[in-house]
């Protein structure tokens, strides 16, 4: 659940060659009515750090798109816009054993594998985002009608193109796809990616050592 009401930092970048890049963050103002980015893309970032991911807000590529889950991240890009390329990371963040006993909830480590995906569903998976105009729907908090609630997903989506960055949140689209417009092209994606290009499924590559893990908000998922 989210508490925090969000609006849109505009700050600039350089990237490697030198290029302007503007990146848009979602911010809330802090206890000390300090503007401060918001705690979904502080984790994200540390995570994506831990995984290896590439830093999209300094990424040349023509286009990169990144959609989180809680358990994997998906990465669609390409450099020229003829060649498509695409991989899936799956992770899994287990909780401290000793803590997690005492009932502090701190990851201790950081489990992952990374599975590239074949030029073609990665090209389908861009058409795909292209056709529903992923790029251009603004973070939940921006769609009038769009509310959260104490439980459900959030899914988070980063784009990136040499000129923009965005880091968006979408708390439960499912609820909202029968009145809201963009909130039904989301769950269109999501329903694509999980049915028919069954990307769910690679997390099954991932093998893990016992322990209490996070997930979905759950505190302490157990893997025997």
């Amino acid at each position: 659940m989210r508490t925090l009401t969000s609006i849109i930092c505009l700050v600039f970048a350089s990237t490697v060659f030198g290029q302007t890049k503007i990146i848009n963050i979602p911010t809330y103002t802090n206890s000390q009515s300090q503007i401060d980015t918001t705690v979904w893309f502080k984790w994200k970032y540390a995570l994506a750090e831990k995984l290896e991911l590439p830093n999209l807000q300094t990424s040349n590529d023509i286009f990169h798109f990144r959609f989180w889950t809680d358990i994997q991240a998906i990465d669609i890009w390409t450099i020229d816009g003829s060649s498509y390329f695409g991989t899936v990371t799956n992770y899994a963040q287990r909780y401290d054993r000793k803590l997690y006993k005492k009932g502090i909830y701190k990851v201790d480590k950081v489990f992952s594998n990374k599975i590239n995906l074949d030029s073609s569903k990665a090209r389908q998976i861009y058409v795909l985002l292209d056709t529903l105009k992923i790029a251009s729907i603004p973070t939940d908090d921006k769609i009038k009608g769009w509310q959260q609630g104490l439980d459900g997903t959030e899914y988070i989506i980063e784009t990136s193109d040499e000129i923009h960055y965005d880091f968006k949140t979408y708390w439960t689209p499912s609820i909202f796809a029968d009145k809201l417009i963009e909130a039904k092209q989301i769950q269109t994606l999501v329903d694509k990616l999980f049915g028919e290009f069954k990307i769910g499924s690679y997390y099954d590559r991932l093998k893990l050592p016992e322990g209490n893990y996070k997930r979905n908000g759950i505190q302490g998922v157990k893997i025997r």
